[in-house]
């Protein structure tokens, strides 16, 4: 069973996704609302995401969704560094905002702002100690950002820890979408 679950995934400029009211943000936040609520009922009891633009914000508002169902689900928010988000644009920040203000529990792995990649590998190194598994939207073919966290998790996996991955990649989220709005 997965107790605590790692969720990320694309940057919304990997997802061509450049306002908070865009449709495919939309889709994304439904297709996480629905898995999120598949682990809930399977005995999740946290989710714990980072705070990068994209999926990871939109996972914020799919607990939020699922949570309001009567689920028993938290949504924990882990920072690489101090003052992660400090070099955003205002509205990014303002988003960054309202994201943390909604988490059950943030906190950040470093006191320290940010000064090296090394604090990012450390970050990934305390969400698998700390999780069970991981639900990541990403796609091997296509590449992006998600790829480090996705080769941590395999490096991980080779080294004989038993961790699930689930992965979600762009033909399953169309798939997705086709059935929730064609029908």
């Amino acid at each position: 069973m997965i107790k605590n679950l790692w969720v990320t995934g694309y940057r919304s400029y990997e997802l061509g996704i450049f306002k908070d009211n865009d449709p495919k943000a939309k889709v994304i936040q439904d297709f996480f609302t629905q898995s999120i609520t598949n682990y809930a009922e399977d005995g999740t009891e946290w989710i714990i995401t980072g705070a990068q633009m994209g999926t990871e914000q939109i996972i914020g508002k799919a607990v939020q969704e699922v949570q309001k169902k009567d689920y028993n689900i938290k949504h924990a928010v882990m920072l690489p560094f101090a003052e992660f988000g400090n070099k955003w644009n205002e509205n990014n920040q303002a988003l960054l905002n309202v994201f943390l203000r909604n988490a059950d529990y943030v906190n950040k792995i470093s006191n320290l702002s940010y000064h090296s990649p090394r604090q990012l590998r450390v970050w990934q190194d305390f969400m698998l100690a700390h999780t069970d598994g991981a639900l990541v939207f990403y796609d091997p073919e296509s590449g992006g950002k998600p790829k480090y966290d996705y080769e941590a998790i395999k490096k991980y996996q080779d080294s004989g820890n038993d961790y699930q991955l689930e992965l979600i990649d762009f033909d399953s989220m169309q798939d997705f979408a086709n059935m929730l709005y064609d029908s």
